[in-house]
């Protein structure tokens, strides 16, 4: 990934997508683009729940919204109608290509035991429910990135996988606080 600055000035590194990726075809306006860890993450479900609640705001900011998910479109579908996602662009990647492009890493242990971890699990599941997690997707962080084309124009890269960025912030291209 290279930088890059923006018409206003700002900087922007590139994103070296998969050959194959439907993100390629979206290069005409911002996407909104959400990795998820899995389907059975609290979190996971959290994020899905956040972005449904605010969908038309993001699509009034000008951006589209894409989910990139480990699993297959099959086992993804119900997660989509049930948050009322069904019109988002939903990206099935088993082979987590899209994760390698974005650079998103693995959490440590230490995240993964971590006391205020766990403790925020354990309301967020009060709302959302908790699931069983593909050993392979335990560790993989999410990440939400603003890109254009191959250019990524803001980003909010986890720590753990409980932290709650701001995703409208995230579009309109602001500061993305954590949410408590």
């Amino acid at each position: 990934m290279g930088s890059h600055r923006s018409r206003d000035g700002a900087v922007t590194r590139q994103v070296q997508l998969p050959a194959d990726s439907p993100l390629r075809g979206l290069a005409g306006r911002p996407t909104l683009v959400v990795l998820l860890r899995s389907f059975g993450c609290t979190f996971c479900r959290e994020a899905m729940a956040d972005v449904a609640a605010i969908q038309h705001d993001i699509h009034d900011a000008g951006a589209n919204i894409a989910f990139v998910h480990g699993a297959t479109s099959i086992e993804a579908a119900p997660w989509f109608t049930k948050y009322g996602l069904d019109d988002v662009m939903a990206i099935s990647d088993p082979e987590l290509a899209h994760y390698k492009a974005f650079g998103l890493g693995r959490a440590s242990t230490a995240a993964l035991i971590a006391p205020a971890v766990w403790a925020r699990g354990a309301v967020c599941a009060l709302s959302h429910g908790f699931g069983a997690q593909p050993t392979a997707l335990l560790r993989q962080l999410p990440g939400v990135f603003l890109i254009q084309g191959d250019r990524i124009l803001s980003e909010f890269r986890h720590r753990t996988g409980a932290d709650r960025p701001d995703y409208l912030a995230l579009v309109r291209g602001g500061a993305t606080p954590v949410v408590q």
